[in-house]
């Protein structure tokens, strides 16, 4: 009889347990689909649409007002210029159809992808750790709305699920996006014309942000005003091409053939150019703040006026380099070649120069205060009017150069060559002399 009793208590904690976690079932299915329903409401009503409606609505009256407005005439005249250019009604409406359709598939996977893809998907991966129990059967009409709404939610996750594994967009093929852009449209903004051939092309004021162009052939291609914001450009070729006043932050241009490129008022700001040929460039009053430079060609290139800071050009090559005027404070030239480069009135001010090549270098009015110039060989170097207050010159070969004017003001000059240096009207107060003694 005791065993009869405690196999029956032991029955009904079982259904009581049963009971409470199918109680718990039931509220989180309600509240997974109340979920779905807000997130599905959200959908049907997001500000997208009703910027298409009006869109639409704007095209419902251009397309009466050519087909049933005043006049009997079949062709809308535009002025161009100051001359009268004939459109085709046809035509026009052709292409303002297309543009709506484009408008439409972008605001349709924007939503999907910021709405349902960041709620439903973390929702519905909590639901999987839910025991069920098949106890009694919850009403058909809730399991019905449940099932449904948590199959259309289940699809479109793994549409995004597979976009998402399949990110890299095919190749777009050449003639259809040059046609597009002729078009007048001009935001191709992720796109993938890696390898592709646009050399020669005119594509000014076009939006490539994040787009792939690895290994593309630009050869003098016209990128003017251009947005070409994280594009990769590896390896590709643009040799002459036209990127002058374009935005390239974080732009990867890493071994790129960027020969005689003009790149004039461009934002180079984060850009990789490590490896990169820029021999003959025309880099003036350009933005290459915090830019890796490593390793590049810049031989022979037009670099006046740039913003170089905090910029990293160790080992780059900047023989013959003209950077009059421009900015290197606080950049790593750690074994740069500057031979016979051109460095008047730049600011080096914190710059690392270890192990540079500095043979023949201008630095007349250059700003080289606190530099660490020890040991290096500056022979023959023109240093006239230029700042090395508080410089490091120890053991410095300085034979020949001229310091006429230069301030030399508690400069370290322990040990230095100085024979042959033009040292007149240098300022040397508080500076250390080679023989080791202070210049009053």
């Amino acid at each position: 009889m005791s065993e009869q009793k405690f196999d029956l208590a032991s029955l009904a904690a079982k259904i009581e347990k049963l009971e409470q976690e199918q109680s718990a079932f039931k509220q989180h299915l309600l509240k997974l689909k109340r979920l779905l329903d807000n997130l599905i409401e959200e959908f049907k009503n997001r500000p997208e649409l009703q910027q298409l409606e009006s869109l639409q609505r704007e095209f419902e009256e251009l397309r009466n007002s050519v087909n049933g407005g005043a006049g009997a005439s079949n062709v809308i005249n535009t002025s161009k210029t100051e001359e009268s250019v004939s459109v085709n009604p046809d035509d026009e409406l052709d292409r303002i159809n297309r543009e709506l359709e484009r408008i439409d598939r972008k605001l349709r996977e924007e939503q999907i992808k910021q709405s349902l893809s960041n709620k439903s998907q973390s929702s519905l991966a909590a639901s999987t750790d839910t025991k069920v129990v098949n106890i009694q059967p919850i009403s058909e009409e809730v399991v019905a709305n449940v099932v449904s709404n948590a199959n259309l939610a289940v699809d479109e996750n793994e549409n995004i699920s597979d976009s998402t594994e399949n990110s890299e967009e095919p190749v777009m093929n050449v003639e259809e996006f040059l046609k597009r852009y002729k078009e007048g449209e001009r935001d191709f903004t992720g796109i993938n014309l890696a390898g592709v051939d646009l050399s020669g092309k005119s594509l000014v004021g076009i939006n490539l942000n994040g787009a792939n162009l690895q290994g593309s052939n630009l050869i003098e291609t016209d990128l003017n005003d251009a947005w070409l914001i994280e594009v990769n450009f590896s390896n590709a070729n643009l040799t002459k091409a036209k990127l002058q006043r374009t935005k390239l932050l974080d732009t990867n241009l890493s071994k790129a053939n960027l020969t005689e490129t003009s790149f004039y008022g461009a934002n180079l700001t984060g850009a990789d150019l490590s490896g990169a040929n820029l021999s003959s460039a025309r880099l003036e009053s350009t933005n290459l703040t915090t830019a890796n430079l490593s390793g590049s060609n810049l031989t022979k290139t037009y670099l006046v006026g740039a913003n170089l800071t905090t910029s990293t050009l160790t080992s780059a090559n900047l023989s013959g380099a003209d950077l009059r005027s421009a900015n290197l404070n606080g950049a790593d030239l750690y074994k740069a070649k500057l031979t016979q480069a051109n460095l008047s009135s730049t600011n080096l001010s914190g710059a690392n120069l270890s192990e540079v090549s500095l043979v023949g270098v201008n630095f007349n009015g250059a700003n080289l205060s606190g530099v660490n110039l020890s040991g290096v060989n500056i022979c023959g170097g023109s240093f006239s009017s230029s700042n090395l207050s508080n410089a490091n010159l120890t053991s410095t070969d300085l034979r020949g150069a001229n310091l006429s004017y230069a301030n030399l003001e508690k400069a370290n000059l322990k040990a230095a060559k100085v024979t042959g240096v033009n040292l007149e009207n240098a300022k040397l107060s508080g500076a250390i002399m080679p023989d080791g003694t202070t210049h009053e």
